[in-house]
């Protein structure tokens, strides 16, 4: 079999994933949980959108990045095909279990804990198989408007925190269990552009180590196809460029396109590198121009990570910056650890491409049909 009747059997497969499982890479993944917080008229109002029906199944959002992965994947799904009223009537039993997870205190100590509900709003997609996301609207008393600070649990995991109503309030990537700076009624300092850089450093890393299966494989896909290490840090650079080019042109709405397109197209990127793997043993002009091509998708699955979160209006850039930077240091990362223990100890032996390129360009592009 010739590469071109293989890349033609992959594509027509491919097509058939995408005609009968739609998007299924997409479909059931977790997106960080957003709360938007305001203070006004002595009390604190707070609109926290999350994937309420994964709340509800009992998923641990620290540790579980996909519905599919939970024990309770049939209640999950369950609770997916009820409607807006339906699934509101279910959260309002577990009231009280949901805001023990959230602790407001005063900078005397004291605990707010007097939380009242107000409503639920519940995005309309009429596919069950396709996540959705809820708003709970709540809100708690804080007479006189003193500061506080506020905090989740961790079984909440990682939350996009933002103070609105207020110039310069306070906005943060909080990670698990982390309790935010102080918030107050009053206009807070100007954002130096420093630390807006520094804060999105991690978040761009945590999107590859522990998050970013998808993109490791890509970068997984391109080392094993020589154990030399120039080739390996040009198909690098040549991704790099890529995906830094359409990230900044995505992020800022120059291009936008739908994380239904993406996603399966990056998929489709994995599985075509793992293969190719198979017919050459060198970098070439063509895997160069792929591997570029490939690069433009993988940035514009960055750009739909980063829309989720809702970039900062201040200092936008340093923020595109500092996740880019955390990008590649993730990647860094990967190289750096698979490089040294299973390439450079094997590099000159002959078996390495027996034993480690082709099960492991074989294992990739498994992972990827599948997805």
């Amino acid at each position: 079999m010739n590469k071109l009747s293989l890349f033609v059997i992959i594509i027509l497969s491919f097509k058939t994933n995408l005609i009968f499982f739609p998007f299924q890479l997409s479909s059931h993944e977790l997106s960080p949980n957003i709360v938007n917080l305001q203070l006004e008229k002595n009390r604190i109002d707070i609109k926290f959108t999350t994937n309420l029906e994964a709340y509800l199944a009992g998923v641990d959002f620290s540790i579980i990045n996909n519905t599919n992965e939970h024990d309770e994947e049939e209640y999950y799904k369950k609770l997916r095909k009820l409607n807006k009223s339906e699934l509101t009537e279910i959260f309002l039993k577990n009231w009280d279990s949901f805001i023990s997870l959230f602790y407001i205190s005063l900078e005397d100590g004291t605990k707010l804990n007097n939380f009242n509900f107000s409503k639920v709003d519940t995005e309309n997609i009429d596919n069950p198989d396709v996540s959705r996301l809820s708003t709970v609207h709540f809100f708690i008393e804080n007479p006189g408007m003193k500061s506080f600070t506020f905090q989740a649990s961790a079984i909440l995991g990682e939350i996009i925190f933002r103070q609105t109503g207020v110039q310069n309030g306070v906005t943060q990537y909080l990670f698990t269990g982390e309790k935010s700076e102080i918030v107050s009624s009053v206009a807070g300092k100007p954002i130096i552009w420093y630390d807006t850089f520094l804060e999105y450093i991690p978040v761009g890393f945590t999107h590859i180590l522990p998050k970013g299966l998808d993109h490791i494989l890509f970068v997984l896909g391109l080392l094993f196809l020589t154990p030399k290490f120039y080739p390996l840090l040009l198909q690098i650079s040549i991704f790099t460029l890529a995906h830094t080019i359409t990230l900044a042109i995505s992020s800022l709405k120059i291009i936008t396109i739908s994380s239904k397109i993406v996603e399966p197209l990056i998929a489709a990127s994995i599985i075509y590198i793992a293969v190719e793997n198979f017919f050459n043993s060198s970098l070439t002009k063509n895997r160069s121009i792929t591997i570029f091509f490939f690069g433009l998708l993988h940035g514009l699955g960055f750009a739909s990570v980063l829309s989720s979160f809702g970039m900062p209006s201040t200092n936008f850039v340093w923020a595109l910056v500092g996740f880019n930077i955390g990008v590649e240091i993730g990647q860094i990362a990967i190289i750096f650890v698979f490089y040294t223990i299973c390439i450079y100890w094997i590099n000159t032996k002959n078996y390495y491409t027996k034993f480690i390129s082709m099960p492991g360009s074989a294992i990739i592009a498994a992972i990827g049909a599948f997805w």
